[in-house]
């Protein structure tokens, strides 16, 4: 009766070690920067994250990361105004820290042209445009502004 539950210990404790014995993929700090391709200043509040997963991380102000990944990990950086980039972390790391800088190459976006008009529509700046009465030289102009500054000057304040 002893040597059953030996026995049966034993299975259990062989089985124990090969189930504990598999390989854990390798966590690794990693950890570097983001710096544009043309100048290498850096690129703040890029978003960093692991494909495929929920993990990641945004870079700080002067373009630094660090969290924490796995081996052979393809990790995705993206930013506005630039390119989106990945990189796949080596598995043949023998440390577990790794520190890399992400260049980006900017990315050009063009927009459609917007026109704003001070009238609901076209037709009504036409017309608006065409009565103006626009003064022909700088003499009525001059003429136009110092009848202002007398009509200034003949206000009368009346104190209460």
């Amino acid at each position: 009766m002893h040597i059953r539950y030996l026995i049966i210990f034993f299975v259990l404790l062989i089985m124990s070690s090969l189930v504990f014995s598999q390989e854990r993929p390798k966590l690794i700090q990693f950890s570097g920067g983001v710096v544009t391709a043309d100048s290498l200043n850096p690129i703040p509040f890029t978003h960093i994250y692991v494909k495929g997963t929920n993990r990641g991380t945004i870079s700080d102000f002067h373009g630094f990361f660090s969290f924490v990944a796995r081996a052979n990990d393809t990790i995705l950086f993206s930013a506005l105004g630039f390119k989106k980039t990945k990189y796949v972390i080596p598995d043949t790391l023998t440390k577990d820290q790794y520190t890399m800088f992400q260049v980006m190459q900017t990315d050009t976006i063009y927009l459609s042209e917007t026109v704003i008009y001070p009238w609901p529509t076209p037709s009504q700046f036409k017309q608006a445009f065409i009565s103006l009465h626009i003064p022909e030289d700088d003499y009525e102009r001059a003429k136009k502004n110092i009848a202002m500054m007398g009509l200034k000057d003949s206000y009368v304040y009346v104190e209460m």
